[in-house]
């Protein structure tokens, strides 16, 4: 790192730090401006803001151990999401908009109302921000301290005060590492600062700077990075005379193989395809969408996010990513080949961005969590259980308080936590055995607090036998839970009391769901459309997966020069889009209000 880098990412942070300061006044006005952007975000905001808070420090290094290890079908552990963004664009959106809600905890107490949806709202809320969100920002947290590793060589005086500090309390010299913690310590301020200052405002408007030095740094590193094998020809001929021709061509694939070891196992994608997808798309993204000023914006919002994310963003790390293989082979920790790769290769300056655009992904996704999480605690506790009648100054000051705290709870998570991969494979199989319950509220009047309790502590429960007793792991993992949890929550749904009928008629009226399965109750309010059900909608589900997946794989294979497959798949992209055209309901269709 040269004195020119350390400059770029010095006026980075200053940037990112004066918007904090620009949105104190806006942000400290009411719990919804800081929360929620008091419901004024612009589509293209909004969106924006998703995509940069999906991508975060982890996510290049992530990508980089999967096809290292399980080659680019590998990617399917996350590629899959594209079926639930495609439900997001023509249902969830919407809905999560209509519901007026602060966080999707209050969205359970909408929903079943009574001491059971009192009851999980607040379980929920502490469950979302203390495991799922929390161990989100561990996990980040983790792969920055990676990246600094990589750029930056530990100090003398680190030692020093390590050998100090463990001879004083008589504690071994290898028991605690400081420069881990240093670094840790450092990022929370970073991350924090602004957050604190300027909620939610701050955090969307930062995004749209983060999203814009992410994506051109990812995308100049992979041109450097190609350029440094002699284009991408050489480098796909690289990686068949080091690996061989039938392993290189398994590695490239799109497609999982059974019969390679160089990819995803098929047992693995099908899974990914069968049950890993089964969400709402709540936590960070419903509060996007249900901060935007129509429900317009919020479907518009989960259609440039699909395509910014999907389509767009993860072939600049997976061609950084193929390249690293070459440079790195048998790499112990696969996953630092994406830093290691970028400190040896980009010249000072370009190296400055890089690594500033590492450090915006993180900021992006740690301001958004600590918001969050924020956010639950105020909206679904504080307020909620303990002070009704606090004021709205009162609960921005809350607010901020445990933004901080929920900061410090990260750092101690990140600190014991040694792989990024297996800590998100781990925390998909505690979300397995409730997903399908989870997309179910929407579609089924029948689904109560109770079928949501039982299934999230099935999962638990499952998750934790499997990973101490058996050896059971990864995808095998996620799709044993999911399946051992569905016999749970299905009995508890039908051996419990169904959600009063006065609750679901209301919950009716205002979010409209729509469906064969709320016909019991939307036979009563013959006066409701909701636009939302039939066949059509279905059929349009499907063919918007199929134009996000046709348009994702023409764009990567024309990276690959497989020409003739991308036009193919480009081919197969624009039909998709015209039937879409066609199937579409002009008077309720997706993309009216």
């Amino acid at each position: 790192m040269q004195s020119l880098d350390w400059a770029i990412i010095a006026v980075y942070i200053v940037i990112v730090t004066l918007v904090g300061f620009v949105f104190i006044r806006r942000a400290s006005g009411s719990v919804a401006e800081y929360f929620v952007a008091g419901r004024n975000l612009p589509w293209w905001l909004a969106g924006t803001s998703l995509v940069a808070t999906s991508f975060a420090a982890d996510t290049p290094l992530v990508i980089t151990g999967i096809v290292a290890t399980k080659g680019i079908a590998g990617n399917w552990l996350w590629w899959n999401q594209v079926i639930t963004w495609s439900l997001a664009v023509v249902f969830f959106a919407r809905l999560w908009r209509r519901s007026g809600i602060l966080t999707d905890a209050e969205f359970i107490e909408l929903r079943y109302g009574g001491r059971s949806g009192a009851f999980l709202r607040g379980f929920k809320a502490l469950y979302n921000s203390v495991i799922t969100s929390t161990f989100t920002m561990a996990w980040v947290m983790l792969a920055m301290q990676k990246i600094v590793n990589a750029t930056i060589d530990q100090p003398a005086w680190i030692d020093q005060w390590q050998l100090a500090i463990t001879q004083f309390m008589g504690w071994s010299a290898d028991s605690i590492d400081l420069w881990k913690w240093t670094v840790l310590a450092a990022l929370f301020l970073v991350a924090t600062f602004y957050t604190v200052l300027s909620g939610f405002w701050g955090i969307v408007v930062t995004d749209l700077i983060q999203f814009t030095v992410a994506m051109v740094g990812s995308v100049l590193f992979a041109f450097y990075a190609v350029d440094s094998v002699g284009g991408m020809s050489s480098l796909l001929t690289r990686l068949s005379e080091q690996i061989g021709g039938d392993a290189a061509g398994t590695l490239t694939s799109f497609l999982p193989s059974s019969s390679s070891s160089w990819t995803m196992p098929l047992r693995s994608f099908v899974i990914c395809i069968a049950v890993l997808w089964w969400s709402d798309c709540g936590g960070f993204a419903a509060q996007r969408l249900f901060s935007t000023r129509s429900e317009r914006d919020s479907t518009l919002a989960a259609v440039w996010y699909s395509i910014a994310h999907f389509v767009l963003r993860p072939w600049p790390w997976i061609v950084v990513a193929l390249v690293a293989l070459v440079y790195y082979p048998g790499l112990e920790d696969p996953e630092s080949g994406y830093p290691k790769l970028m400190i040896e290769l980009l010249p000072a300056g370009l190296r400055g961005v890089m690594v500033a655009s590492l450090l915006a992904a993180f900021m992006s996704t740690v301001d958004t969590h600590l918001n969050l999480n924020a956010s639950y605690f105020v909206n679904d506790l504080y307020r909620r259980f303990w002070r009704r009648d606090a004021t709205e100054k009162q609960c921005v000051r809350v607010s901020r308080l445990s933004t901080v705290a929920y900061a410090a709870l990260g750092i101690v998570i990140a600190y014991s936590m040694t792989s990024i991969e297996k800590a998100w494979i781990y925390l998909f199989s505690l979300q397995a055995g409730a997903g399908l319950v989870i997309m179910l509220r929407w579609f089924w009047w029948r689904i109560n607090a109770w079928s949501e309790v039982s299934a999230m502590v099935a999962s638990f429960v499952v998750t934790v036998v499997l990973d101490q007793c058996t050896q059971i792991r990864g995808a095998e993992m996620i799709l044993v839970t999911a399946i051992a949890c569905i016999p749970v929550w299905v009995s508890v749904t039908l051996l419990t009391q169904p959600v009063k009928q006065t609750l679901l008629e209301s919950f009716y009226r205002k979010v409209k769901p729509g469906g064969p399965m709320w016909r019991k109750v939307s036979r009563h309010m013959p006066d409701v459309r909701s636009g939302l059900g039939g066949m059509r909608m279905v059929a349009v589900w499907v063919f918007v997966a199929l134009t996000l997946y046709s348009a994702m794989f023409a764009l990567g294979k024309l990276i690959m020069l497989a020409f003739l497959e991308a036009a193919i798949a480009g081919a197969i992209c624009a039909t998709c889009a015209i039937v879409i055209y066609h199937l579409r309901d002009r008077q309720d269709g997706f993309l009216c209000e």
